[in-house]
């Protein structure tokens, strides 16, 4: 799977999950709320005044690949790594967890340590989905902790599979079959490109 470039860096970079949700509301105030399946990452991105040289090369990289119709992975500056302690963990599931669930058992961690913080993105080793988390990963003595995230599993992970908490990477395409640049005096160019995670 093709990496999309990483020099020039982002001016600005989000990532958030963006929830199927039907709501309903009655004359009384009264509301109903209705989620619909997982959830996607929404990451938007801008570039500001960069040369026109390296431009082009961000916009030969989406057109290889098609607007919307070819996946790449990304990895984010700050959010695809941990503020956590993560030395000496090599997190592992501590058991079979089904698809659906919304929390999942670790072990070889190093003890007593906040691994990750709440907010941040895990992944499990052959799955392309992120899961952010909705609690901080702290270890046990025994480098034993809990992992509870949204949204939920989308498919079961297995007993001894490794964690990855570290250098997460965002299986993603471009949100737009377009992607706006706009040329300035001195050949610089401001440049936005929207992303969204794509599972397939």
């Amino acid at each position: 799977m093709a990496l999309y470039p990483q020099d020039p860096e982002f001016k600005t970079v989000a990532a958030y999950l963006e929830f199927k949700t039907d709501l309903s509301e009655s004359d009384t105030g009264h509301e109903q709320a209705v989620m619909h399946g997982g959830a996607r990452v929404i990451i938007p991105t801008t570039y500001n005044s960069i040369p026109y040289q390296q431009a082009l090369k961000l916009q030969g990289f989406l057109a290889l690949h098609q607007g919307q119709a070819k996946t790449f992975d990304l990895i984010l500056p700050v959010i695809s790594s941990t503020l956590g302690d993560i030395s000496g963990s090599t997190p592992r599931c501590n058991a079979l967890t089904s698809n659906g669930n919304n929390q999942i058992a670790l072990k070889d961690l190093a003890p007593n340590k906040t691994v990750k913080y709440s907010g941040e993105w895990l992944q499990f080793s052959g799955h392309d989905k992120a899961y952010q988390l909705t609690s901080d990963i702290i270890s046990d003595g025994s480098g034993a902790a809990i992992a509870t995230f949204e949204p939920s599993l989308y498919e079961q992970v297995l007993e001894n599979e490794q964690i990855i908490i570290d250098q997460i990477t965002f299986k993603v395409r471009a949100k737009s079959n377009i992607a706006k640049a706009k040329l300035s005096p001195g050949q610089k160019v401001s440049f936005s490109v929207n992303f969204v995670e794509a599972i397939r």
